[in-house]
């Protein structure tokens, strides 16, 4: 069995479910789960359409060892991005579940995954582009070396002596450490999945052009349509796009990161509207501002108030 899942927390659960709905129209034969980090009684999820839509583990439920330590000093993004091998190692530790297949929940599926991928390797990564952009946007480049080579918003691990020795190894790198503080090599989970080519033989740097299509590999990839479908560089399925960086109330911006633009890019309009779309179907304007069970009172905000204070001031000065 093939298990799908993401993470959100409460105010991300459009997110979540607009992905789920995307897998689920070109994968039925995933098992999907959304991994909440966040906490809701089942009296609520149970009363909830969208809550109850899909099957729900919370962080609480998994019994991480790392449960305390995560939920009072991480600030949502840092949760989520540290909660991934901890659900990950959970799914694969059930007896039916063959593989697992993650995905950041602002994605949205436009078709397949190569089936050679569903079925192949025991370790899977993307990296964020595969040809060099233009010199005049030599920033892309400079972005990955800050924020690694390889994407952290997608992964499959398939039960073997692989996974496991790759969550040995990166579990306790990474969980009790996965913040930004790029100066000192952090980055979430990203910096520490360069090594993953160099210590596990077995590991597949997928290179598939329809998959985990973004603003950072715009430079490469252009989207056409043909037969109701949405092509890359005319020769590619476009299996997922990653929607990082957009803003829902900004919805003909690719995102606030990028070099791009619609005068630019008009291919990528199409899905643009059909993420604004989804979203709003899913009620995103009902739950973006609802605050997250453990973050709203833990140390990260102690962090942030300073971090503001810290930055008032500075500008004060100069």
């Amino acid at each position: 069995m093939t298990q799908f899942f993401t993470i959100a927390t409460t105010n991300y659960l459009p997110y979540a479910v607009s992905l789920l709905d995307s897998v689920k129209q070109y994968h039925p034969e995933f098992e999907v789960s959304i991994c909440l980090t966040d906490y809701l009684d089942q009296d609520t999820i149970a009363k909830n359409p969208l809550m109850s839509k899909y099957p729900m583990v919370q962080l609480h439920e998994i019994e991480a060892e790392e449960f305390d330590l995560i939920t009072k000093i991480y600030s949502p993004m840092e949760l989520a991005n540290s909660a991934k091998i901890l659900f990950a190692e959970y799914f694969l530790s059930k007896k039916e579940v063959e593989q697992v297949i993650f995905c950041d929940s602002d994605i949205l599926f436009f078709n397949r995954l190569p089936e050679s991928m569903i079925r192949n390797h025991e370790l899977i990564y993307t990296p964020h582009f595969t040809s060099a952009p233009s010199l005049d946007m030599k920033r892309q480049e400079l972005e990955v070396l800050n924020a690694g080579m390889f994407n952290g918003g997608f992964f499959k691990l398939k039960k073997s002596e692989e996974a496991t020795k790759f969550i040995k190894w990166f579990r306790p790198r990474c969980v009790p450490s996965c913040i930004s503080d790029r100066c000192n090599g952090y980055y979430y989970d990203q910096l520490w999945i360069n090594f993953v080519p160099l210590y596990f033989k077995d590991a597949h740097i997928e290179r598939d052009q329809g998959m985990n299509m973004a603003y950072w590999n715009l430079h490469e990839r252009v989207i056409s349509e043909k037969d109701n479908q949405f092509i890359v560089n005319q020769a590619t399925p476009l299996s997922f796009f990653h929607f990082s960086g957009w803003d829902y109330n900004q919805p003909l911006e690719i995102s606030k990161w990028s070099l791009f633009n619609l005068d630019t890019r008009p291919d990528i309009a199409p899905l643009l509207a059909r993420y604004h779309e989804v979203l709003q179907k899913n009620e995103y304007e009902a739950y973006i501002k609802l605050p997250n069970y453990y973050t709203a009172r833990n140390d990260s905000q102690k962090k942030s108030f300073f971090k503001k204070l810290k930055q008032k001031l500075f500008k004060k000065k100069r």
